[in-house]
């Protein structure tokens, strides 16, 4: 029997790390393919992909960004064939599974739970026709009946796993998933994770072994989707420092960590890990006590802060704080709250996410509870409760489209925070909500804007809030300089801050001193009678001269991925004073 393991992933860049655990399982005694797609494809196109196999058996990999997708794709494919034999599998189908059979007449098999055993035995029995009744995990229909077996016992012994990854595989610019263990510690009421009563790990050397072979491809980023990565310290920071030891290829590698858990010895391990190589995604959700006691977070908020602003100050490795609106005893007032204080961490990004009522989860459980509505199509996003309504959480999304915009990118950091000090009494909710206002009112909601038009339309918000300043004109000017390298000045600007500074960035250009100081050239690798004109010329584009009210801010270009490097700047009217000197220029 021809097998097809299929994935609608979210992206192009990203890989599924499911199918590949499937496949290598089960080895080369079955006829198993893989093929991948995203959920910006048509779907003709992903239903002729499929059919051109020739697949007996289909088996679709579920979750809740590709349910609805893979439904329309099952109906088409058992309507065009019939004969076809439809399995999914993943965390989507994995609970309340008779009724997803019965709401779906097309899905003859459903592996729930744990899938590479189950999956394995499943096409043993198939291959010997043997009784598929004895299989753990497995629901199937037999005639007019729906037969749910019992539930797999859980693999403590990980190893076993086949690694889901081989040499010869490029991953060129995608994003890589990767677990070294498997469970959470925690019991959050939202998450699917905390229906999995234990946390197991792969061994270290296992862990090592497969990182060699991620570390050694081309791919943009490997993903650790372990749900707590910290949950023992003294092993993550050996994985940690295992791959500073062979990421040869500078790889960006990213974490979902608890912060208050961290302890002084791995903060100064910290410390010294490399610029921009590691990213860490803290999910703190929400810093309302009720809220926290609810969903089953006990968290040191103290604590909490503290690691965040130690590990922020290290300048290092990004930080990415999560909330969720929409959460028990979480009203729009609270949230604000945690929003404020989690905003003036001034972490790399914060993701305004909101609640998704997952089938198996606590909060699924307490529906009538706290009287939560949501949608019933997946992502099964928060509706209401009876702490929030419908009108305050559209408001929350359109400031969390605003945040991503303004915030995140990181192009707007010293205007965002001087609005917020200065105007807004350190409250940045009330700078959104405001700016959210004006958007609504000037229907920008309805248009995408290029990162130009975004600096006009923060500059009109402030022109007809009457908050307009030269302070807040000098920071605008500073982010649109350092953040947009080759753009020249645009309209709101007065461009001679640039232009009167071109003789001057030609002379400084020419300085000896000045190129080995800032660009690390030295002259004396070239012709000592063209050394100034070549290396002059080599750097005249990489940097930029601006007048910002009086003073001279040399802006140097480093690396537009690493928003610690992204742009360097300096004061230097003296030093140009010292040039103009040495060079007898009046």
């Amino acid at each position: 029997m021809k097998t097809l393991l299929v994935s609608i992933d979210s992206k192009f860049i990203h890989s599924n790390l499911a199918l590949k655990y499937i496949k290598n399982y089960c080895g080369d005694r079955f006829d198993i393919k893989t093929k991948e797609f995203t959920i910006n494809q048509k779907i003709e196109y992903i239903t002729d992909e499929i059919i051109s196999q020739g697949a007996d058996l289909i088996c679709f990999s579920c979750y809740i960004w590709n349910i609805e997708y893979i439904n329309e794709i099952i109906y088409i494919l058992k309507t065009a064939n019939p004969k076809l034999k439809i399995l999914l599998g993943g965390p989507e189908v994995s609970y309340e599974t008779k009724e997803t059979m019965e709401e779906n007449q097309f899905v003859d098999y459903i592996i729930y739970g744990e899938g590479e055993i189950s999956f394995h035995e499943f096409l043993c029995a198939i291959h010997e026709n043997k009784e598929l009744s004895s299989i753990n995990g497995l629901a199937f229909r037999c005639e007019n009946e729906i037969i749910i077996n019992n539930s797999r016992e859980i693999n403590h012994d990980l190893d076993k796993l086949v690694s889901p990854y081989e040499n010869n595989e490029k991953y060129y610019d995608k994003i890589i998933y990767y677990e070294s263990s498997r469970g959470c510690p925690y019991r959050c009421a939202f998450c699917m994770s905390s229906i999995d009563k234990s946390v197991r790990f792969f061994s270290l050397e296992r862990v090592k072994s497969d990182l060699l072979v991620l570390l050694s491809t081309n791919a943009r980023q490997i993903k650790f989707v372990d749900r707590t990565f910290n949950a023992d310290y003294k092993r993550a920071m050996k994985i940690m420092q295992f791959i500073v030891d062979n990421n040869k290829n500078n790889m960006t590698i990213h974490f979902e960590i608890t912060a208050d858990i961290i302890n002084d010895e791995f903060l100064n391990f910290l410390k010294s890990m490399p610029v921009n190589m590691f990213q860490f995604e803290i999910g703190i959700q929400s810093l309302n006590i009720q809220t926290l006691n609810e969903i089953n977070r006990k968290t040191d908020i103290n604590k909490l802060i503290y690691v965040i602003n130690e590990i922020k100050e290290n300048k290092n490795m990004h930080m990415h704080l999560d909330l969720i609106a929409g959460l028990p005893y979480e009203d729009y007032n609270t949230f604000k709250m945690s929003f404020n204080e989690i905003h003036n961490l001034y972490a790399d990004k914060l993701q305004l996410g909101f609640l998704k009522v997952l089938k198996g989860t606590k909060i699924y459980n307490d529906l009538e509870i706290h009287d939560i509505k949501y949608n019933k199509k997946a992502p099964y996003e928060i509706i209401k409760n009876k702490y929030i309504s419908y009108e305050q959480i559209l408001k929350l999304k359109n400031i969390e489209e605003l945040v991503d915009r303004y915030y995140n990118e990181k192009y707007f950091d010293t205007t965002i925070r001087y609005v917020v000090e200065n105007y807004y009494d350190n409250k940045p909710f009330d700078f959104y909500e405001d700016f959210s206002v004006y958007w609504k009112n000037n229907n920008l909601y309805m248009a995408m804007h290029n990162r130009k038009k975004l600096y006009e339309i923060i500059y009109n918000f402030a022109k007809e809030k009457e908050i307009l300043s030269d302070k807040l004109m000098d920071n605008l000017l500073y982010d649109f300089v350092s953040c947009n390298e080759k753009e020249e000045l645009i309209s709101i600007f007065d461009k001679n801050l640039e232009e009167n500074l071109r003789d001057v960035k030609r002379t400084i250009a020419k300085d000896e001193w000045f190129r080995k100081e800032y660009f690390n050239i030295d002259d004396t690798n070239v012709c000592k009678t063209n050394a100034g004109k070549i290396n002059a010329h080599k750097i005249i584009n990489d940097f930029r001269l601006v007048n910002i009210s009086g003073d001279i801010i040399l802006f140097i270009y480093k690396s537009k991925d690493n928003i610690f490097e992204r742009c360097k700047t300096y004061k230097i009217n003296n030093l140009i004073n010292k040039i103009y000197d040495r060079e007898g220029v009046n």
